[in-house]
């Protein structure tokens, strides 16, 4: 079969078919996929299971290193055709109402989620319609459940939305640029530190807490607290976010539920590489660093 002829389902996309051209690839930049390959290159504790070729005490990093591979070395689109296809497509077809050949009946994997029926041909579409619907509606094990095969499976985004993802993303990337003493405007000369208020500021991120030229005292202090708080509540959405998908789920802005394990071997080697300036998070989609 032609590669690019297949057609492949994504269930966490604009659309659920597709075939590898480039609306694939464009889609899938916009997509949860894309965000959480984003969010995996901001956690310091991925950056060391790929430094450790994928020794790691935790089998969640371990498992994760297998599926994901070094994120830190590749591109988006190169990291998605390597491994995100495979990856996130449906393994199996998604269910659909089909003929039966009465001489060979090649029923679908999972029969035990159909249900046979024979349905004859004098009916009047309605009366088919209805007795149908009947049946189903009395089936004892009927259940609308949109179980995914994917290899690796999105987490119900419950609670979150994506632009929810994007405004943590973006609050931790100017809070990290605005910290970073790597970061120069010349030579010489670090950049200095944003209060969480101008970060928010900045990013417009809650327009009611925008200054006003009619604010006065009180209220401009209003507004400058309610950016700080939203700030301050991005950044720990970001955390989990970061957490969450290093361990294998995503989205998730709650906090991790058991923490990532290392020896404390390991895990000081990790605050000296990190000291040492060996790690940096990439927020740019074209960004690598080689490890």
């Amino acid at each position: 079969m032609n590669p690019n002829t297949e057609q492949l389902v994504f269930k966490g996309m604009r659309r659920f078919r597709y075939r590898r051209d480039e609306l694939l690839l464009n889609d899938a930049e916009r997509s949860p996929y894309f965000w959480w390959w984003s969010y995996l290159r901001l956690s310091k504790d991925y950056w060391w299971v790929c430094q450790r070729k994928g020794v790691a005490d935790d089998p969640r990093l371990r498992q994760m290193y297998r599926d994901f591979g070094k994120v830190y070395e590749m591109t988006f689109e190169q990291w998605w055709e390597k491994r995100g296809i495979s990856l996130f497509s449906e393994q199996l077809a998604l269910p659909s109402v089909r003929q039966l050949n009465a001489n060979d009946l090649q029923l679908s994997r999972g029969i035990d989620q159909h249900l046979l029926l024979e349905i004859p041909l004098n009916l009047t579409e309605k009366t088919i319609i209805s007795q149908v619907r009947k049946l189903i509606r009395l089936h004892p094990d009927r259940e609308v459940l949109r179980t995914s095969t994917a290899k690796r499976k999105l987490a119900k985004m419950i609670g979150i939305r994506q632009d929810v993802i994007e405004s943590a993303y973006a609050v931790r990337h100017l809070y990290h640029e605005s910290r970073d003493g790597r970061t120069v405007d010349k030579v010489g000369q670090v950049t200095g530190t944003k209060s969480l208020y101008q970060i928010g500021k900045e990013l417009r991120l809650v327009r009611t807490c925008m200054p006003q030229v009619t604010d006065d005292k009180e209220r401009a202090a209003k507004r400058v607290n309610g950016m700080k708080v939203a700030v301050s509540r991005m950044l720990a959405r970001s955390n989990n976010l970061i957490e969450n998908a290093a361990v294998g789920t995503f989205p998730s802005i709650q906090t991790i539920k058991e923490p990532i394990v290392w020896r404390p071997v390991q895990q000081q080697l990790l605050k000296e590489e990190v000291t040492a300036g060996q790690w940096r998070p990439l927020f740019a989609a074209d960004d690598t660093l080689i490890v």
